[in-house]
């Protein structure tokens, strides 16, 4: 099955597939493979060359907290609080004779509209199996560093070359 790509692009349509090449290394934690490019760029090889190819990919989900409606008024006030301050600071620049009255009534509109605001979200949306806040994280259990064939040799040179030299 194909996919069709709605720009006609054909730099994207590469970047969706396998980079063509040979496997130089493979690493169970991606730090290690950034670090071969690392060396291997270093080394002369040409970076477009190189590619980390991550495989066994696993999406996981950590749960961080409870969400509750405590949590998303304070949230919410403060992300609103922010945009207060940005429109707080605008008035300043726009009449400067006052400059704290503008900063302060941004900070509290903003952080009661972002409460508002974000507790009428939490509300709509809320379910009956999302009351807790989570951070989603894509890993693999293998990556390996692919290297395209015509710059094969030279990347095995390089990658045994200085006094970090990786062994195969």
């Amino acid at each position: 099955m194909s996919q069709s790509n709605r720009f006609g692009s054909r730099r994207s349509d590469a970047v969706f597939r396998l980079p063509p090449g040979e496997v130089l290394k493979g690493f169970p934690t991606y730090p290690e493979a950034q670090a071969l490019v690392a060396k291997l760029i270093n080394e002369g090889v040409q970076a477009s060359a190189l590619s980390i190819v991550g495989s066994d990919v696993t999406l996981v989900e950590r749960v961080i907290g409870r969400m509750g409606y405590g949590r998303a008024a304070l949230s919410s006030a403060m992300s609103g609080s922010w945009l207060g301050l940005v429109a707080g600071l605008v008035f300043v620049v726009v009449s400067p004779e006052d400059f704290v009255t503008p900063i302060l009534a941004g900070l509290l509109i903003g952080a009661g509209a972002g409460m508002v605001v974000g507790m009428i979200l939490f509300t709509v949306s809320k379910g009956p199996l999302r009351n807790f806040r989570s951070v989603q994280h894509v890993i693999a259990k293998q990556y390996d560093v692919v290297v395209a064939s015509a710059v094969h040799q030279a990347a095995l040179a390089a990658m045994k070359a200085g006094p970090d030299s990786e062994a195969s």
